[in-house]
């Protein structure tokens, strides 16, 4: 990867982990707005993009399937488009 010149985007996501009850952990997708494009933040939550529940182990030893990890990183990816795209015709974060 490329030096960072700390210039960001409005829009982003920001994907966490979270333990439950069950013993499962869900992986969070939030969209976020940044306050400053001029620099890394500070940004601010917009809205629930998407979630899942996994098994805490699979998620400890990264042990998610292709199918699993593909569907991660496609959401991810596919998300921050759609965000661009909506900036883009001056709409904003979702």
């Amino acid at each position: 990867m490329g030096t960072d010149d700390s210039i960001r985007a409005s829009t982003g996501v920001v994907c966490s982990l979270r333990e439950l009850p069950s013993g499962g952990v869900r992986l969070i997708i939030d969209d976020v707005a940044n306050q400053s494009s001029r620099t890394s933040g500070p940004w601010e939550d917009r809205a629930l993009f998407t979630c899942k529940d996994f098994e805490a182990e699979a998620i400890s030893e990264l042990q998610l399937s292709e199918h699993e990890l593909a569907e991660v990183g496609f959401n991810v990816l596919a998300r921050l488009v759609a965000n661009r795209k909506g900036s883009a015709r001056g709409n904003g974060a979702v």
